[in-house]
């Protein structure tokens, strides 16, 4: 997986509607990603492989360090907490 893969599935990761539609589902959120799954097929991959790490699944590949902590200093931020 290359770096602009990486940030375009970080950018997932991020997501508040995305996480919910993983973690806490609902009608319209559900509806929301299946749009934009059928709107842009060629995320799809990306947004399966978000969904496994959001549950836990095993990830093959192991994000830099780079991105490992801009993935940890995004999700800090989001969820209000010192980094």
């Amino acid at each position: 997986m290359n770096s602009t893969t990486d940030k375009r599935l970080i950018r997932f990761l991020v997501n508040d509607d995305f996480i919910n539609s993983v973690l806490n589902p609902n009608l319209i959120i559900k509806e929301l990603w299946e749009d934009y799954s059928n709107s842009h097929p060629q995320d799809v991959p990306l947004l399966n492989e978000a969904r496994q790490i959001l549950l836990g699944e095993t990830r093959l590949e192991v994000l830099s360090k780079e991105d490992s902590l801009n993935l940890e200093y995004s999700i800090l931020k989001k969820c209000g907490l010192p980094n």
